[in-house]
């Protein structure tokens, strides 16, 4: 009796569920990979989100025109009301140690900056720009670590 034909019918048989097994794996990689970016660039938008909405309101509180008490409250709550400690900690499970660093120091100017507005400081006292630009500096260095951890920016490090 001839195996030769059914041999070559189940090796051939093994080679095509193999094929397909190690494609189909191949493509939910891929495509783990995708929703994982989808989650990271969600989660980092909504950071920013944060963090641009209790910026613009300390900034809409130092130029508030009524009283000192009503500046230090609006200041005061901004950082809370706009959930940026709770987008903070996810940040610290989700992002890149770059991107976390980045987090970190974001934050820090922004805290900085509410304090000083909070302290009763308007928009155009030299404490207050200078705090407002430190943010804004770390702000661009938070977004340029975004990038970087999401492959849409061509950094290249500094010498």
């Amino acid at each position: 009796m001839d195996w030769t034909a059914p041999v070559s019918a189940v090796i051939g048989g093994l080679v095509a569920v193999v094929a397909t097994y190690l494609t189909d794996r191949r493509r939910w990689r891929r495509e783990e990979r995708a929703r994982a970016r989808d989650r990271q660039e969600a989660l980092y938008a909504a950071f920013l989100t944060a963090l641009f909405g209790a910026r613009e309101q300390i900034f809409a509180a130092s130029r508030w025109p009524r009283s000192a008490s009503a500046r230090r409250n609006m200041a005061a709550m901004a950082v809370r009301e706009h959930d940026v400690y709770a987008r903070r900690y996810q940040m610290e499970l989700i992002a890149s140690p770059r991107v976390r660093e980045a987090t970190r120091t974001a934050l820090a100017a922004l805290l900085a900056y509410r304090n000083e507005v909070a302290s009763g400081r308007r928009w155009n006292t030299p404490g207050c720009e200078a705090r407002r630009e430190r943010f804004r500096a770390s702000q661009q260095s938070l977004l340029e670590a975004m990038r970087i951890d999401l492959g849409t920016s061509h950094w290249t490090p500094a010498p």
